[in-house]
């Protein structure tokens, strides 16, 4: 079945609706290198903090476990939200994944060829495609958010443990 659209809007009204999508990215790609470098600033003090020892002592073991699985659950989410899955737009001539797959003469060739109507219909396509891509990258950085918010207490715990076994702040006391 083939869905009629009304074609009275011009391109300049689709291409400015795709450029208004695509805004969307560089505001969470820079929210996924903050808590990146959040998530590494944690792991690294948590290293500093610990000892060898430090692993045989069920207080320190315990929350260093906890910790760990929820700042790789964060991670996780994180590398997802930074290389979402890319498949679709299959023969699309706006798509850069599939104009890949061609030669260069063969996508000029196809994309000189596009009538007003079938460029609106590539672009409106590529505006749907995006926007799914931007809703799974806000999902990922939704949840590596709330996983590295929860991180909190299991890494403040473990600093804690350490300092208390140690009888000081290992980072400051060397």
């Amino acid at each position: 079945m083939t869905v009629k659209r009304s074609t009275n809007l011009s391109v300049e009204h689709y291409q400015h609706q795709l450029d208004h999508v695509h805004h969307f990215f560089p505001r969470i790609d820079s929210k996924v290198t903050a808590l990146f470098a959040v998530a590494s600033g944690q792991i690294a003090v948590a290293a500093i903090n610990l000892s060898a020892n430090d692993l045989t002592r069920w207080w320190i073991s315990i929350p260093l476990v906890v910790f760990l699985a929820v700042i790789c659950v964060s991670l996780g989410n994180l590398y997802r939200c930074a290389y979402p899955h890319l498949t679709g737009g299959n023969a699309s001539l706006i798509y850069f994944g599939e104009i890949a797959k061609l030669r260069e003469s063969e996508f000029i060739g196809k994309f000189d060829a596009l009538t007003e109507d079938e460029l609106k219909t590539e672009l409106a396509a590529q505006i749907w495609r995006n926007s799914e891509i931007v809703n799974m990258k806000y999902r990922y950085l939704r949840y590596s958010t709330i996983a590295a918010m929860l991180s909190l207490v299991p890494w403040a715990a473990l600093l804690i443990a350490t300092s208390l076994s140690h009888g000081a702040l290992p980072a400051f006391s060397k």
